[in-house]
């Protein structure tokens, strides 16, 4: 063999172990963009490790504020919830894709609790057992735009908590409202249709407008709306003029 030849092959076969020890690394470690933001899909979901303290598999747990970005569709497993937002200041862009639920038990396709200025939006989360997105009473200042829910079990987003915005959002055919929001809150640009109940349930001073909300609580004939006070035009099924 050629002495040239076999000393320029020696550098490739060194690379070999090193090329193993960056993957490794790289699996280990949260994708960012050049951006800065964290980057999630199926197989990093089902990996683990996009925050510290995020096991494989579903729920996938963000666990560190910043901003995160679907690059694919998320489909959850049986049982389990699509994503949990576990720290304050987080804006989660589903850039498009949608979160599927998994069946099984109950399960909110996005859920936090005790969290503050968070925002969710560009999306569709669908086909869970429970809500498509849900909060407790102490989450407080979330903002979801531009969200589609449909086809959850109970709610398509619940917001139980204070302050929030819901915004250019579409709610269809969940088995309870369309959505629901508490104290404080804003829905506005949005539209609900063929929920099983209300299209729009506000609980405590809250306000809407410029939402349209028709078949939903079996039929046009019936209530569309349940509290708040209308801050500007809105349709209620045949109405004009939500009560």
């Amino acid at each position: 063999m050629d002495d040239r030849a076999w000393k320029d092959t020696r550098p490739w076969r060194r690379l070999g172990p090193l090329a193993g020890s960056l993957l490794a690394l790289v699996l280990a470690h949260p994708a960012l963009a050049v951006d800065g933001v964290i980057e999630i899909n199926q197989s990093r979901a089902l990996a683990g490790g996009v925050t510290a303290g995020d096991f494989a598999g579903f729920p996938v747990n963000l666990n560190v504020s910043g901003s995160y970005r679907l690059t694919s569709d998320l489909t959850a497993s049986a049982n389990n919830g699509g994503i949990s937002i576990d720290a304050d200041n987080v804006t989660l862009d589903l850039n498009g894709f949608t979160i599927y639920g998994g069946g099984g038990l109950i399960a909110d396709g996005i859920s936090m609790a005790n969290r503050r200025n968070v925002e969710i939006k560009n999306g569709t989360v669908r086909d869970f057992t429970r809500n498509g997105i849900f909060t407790n009473i102490n989450t407080q200042f979330l903002r979801v735009i531009a969200l589609r829910a449909i086809g959850n079990a109970i709610d398509g987003i619940d917001l139980q908590g204070q302050g929030n915005t819901i915004d250019g959002c579409t709610s269809l055919n969940n088995g309870a409202s369309g959505m629901r929001a508490f104290e404080g809150s804003l829905v506005i640009n949005s539209v609900a249709r063929g929920n099983g109940g209300f299209g729009l349930a506000l609980i405590g001073p809250g306000g809407y407008r410029s939402n349209v909300f028709t078949g939903n609580n079996g039929g046009d004939a019936n209530v569309q709306v349940s509290g708040g006070l209308q801050l500007g035009s809105n349709v209620c099924g045949l109405d004009l003029v939500c009560p």
